[in-house]
């Protein structure tokens, strides 16, 4: 949770790096080594803020493609 707080105040868009830092820094403050720690986080990431994203930049390629030769 400190880590999305960290990603809302931060003034990079999709808080990139302040969340990751923060989640890092967070999970190794629980006492998680911070190899584990950057492991998950990472992965979190890539599965939550860049996963989505693929689907989305196909739909628009289709659309800004236009219609296909009839």
């Amino acid at each position: 949770m400190i880590a999305s707080l960290f990603r809302t105040v931060g003034i990079v868009p999709g808080g990139l790096g302040t969340f990751e830092a923060t989640s890092v820094l967070m999970l190794r403050m629980l006492g998680i080594d911070v190899a584990v720690a950057l492991s998950a986080t990472l992965l979190f990431r890539g599965f939550s803020f860049w996963l989505p994203m693929v689907p989305g930049y196909w739909c628009s390629r289709r659309v800004l493609a236009g219609p296909g030769p009839s």
